[in-house]
């Protein structure tokens, strides 16, 4: 059985839990290429779902399968009773060393954990914010002590306490000769059309978090980018015609 087949599975059995116990279920943290799998496997079974990683624009989210008397929306966040997600927060001494990303994760995983308990990490300079499955909290708060040599100590909080980022964008004009995908990925990150295209072949750009199969395809106002290892962007609008016929158009790019 191929990790697709297994993560549908899966999600199968999640499905048949919440219909038969009338409650929401959820799956471990996935990642862009699992979760636009299973948003195509949710549509195709005309599922009630939504995706929460505990706060707007997170990267790693948990698909959550809803049950008739909750309604699936955009920024869906579940009620605290029932919220598969926690927070860690993790505090350094004062004057320690600072810690990245890859300090925490792999101090995490060092533990034998895997990956799909662990979600968000947001780095501050006192510490960082892990969002983590509810299940794993308690393992972590006692037995995760240290990253990179640095000392923590760990706190399981509620997800409304998140010290969630603000979101900064940057406004992007290019010009391109039409809306197709390989053309706006191109001009929003910088790269060729022949290297937009090859990206997008090999699964590594996502439009409204789907994973584009397509670079002919053609896109929306409205529509968010992915160029995995790139970042990300909202196409925003066209903006008019250049003297030479070309389209110009806006984006929001997320810094």
């Amino acid at each position: 059985m191929t990790e697709t087949e297994l993560l549908l599975s899966r999600i199968e059995d999640r499905i048949r839990m919440s219909e038969t116990q009338y409650r929401m279920t959820s799956t471990g943290f996935l990642s862009l290429q699992e979760r636009s799998e299973a948003a195509a496997f949710c549509r195709r079974r005309g599922v009630r779902h939504s995706f929460y990683g505990g706060y707007p624009d997170a990267e790693r989210t948990v698909l959550l399968l809803l049950p008739d008397s909750m309604a699936p929306t955009e920024d869906f966040t579940p009620p605290e009773e029932e919220n598969p997600l926690c927070l860690l927060r993790c505090t350094v001494p004062r004057g320690a060393p600072a810690l990245s990303h890859r300090d925490y994760l792999g101090s995490l995983l060092a533990l034998g954990i895997k990956r799909e308990v662990v979600g968000d990490i947001l780095v501050f300079p006192d510490g960082a914010d892990i969002v983590v499955l509810e299940s794993i909290a308690p393992f972590l708060t006692e037995h995760y002590e240290s990253a990179g040599r640095v000392s923590l100590a760990c706190a399981h909080m509620e997800m409304s306490q998140l010290r969630a980022p603000l979101s900064r964008t940057e406004t992007v004009c290019e010009s391109v000769a039409s809306l197709r995908l390989d053309n706006l990925v191109g001009a929003v990150f910088g790269v060729s059309r022949t290297d937009a295209a090859a990206a997008i072949l090999r699964g590594s750009v996502f439009v409204n978090d789907i994973e584009a199969k397509k670079p002919d395809a053609r896109l929306e106002p409205g529509d968010k980018l992915v160029l995995r290892g790139a970042g990300k962007a909202v196409f925003s609008e066209i903006a008019g015609t250049t003297r030479k016929g070309r389209l110009s158009v806006r984006f929001q790019k997320y810094k």
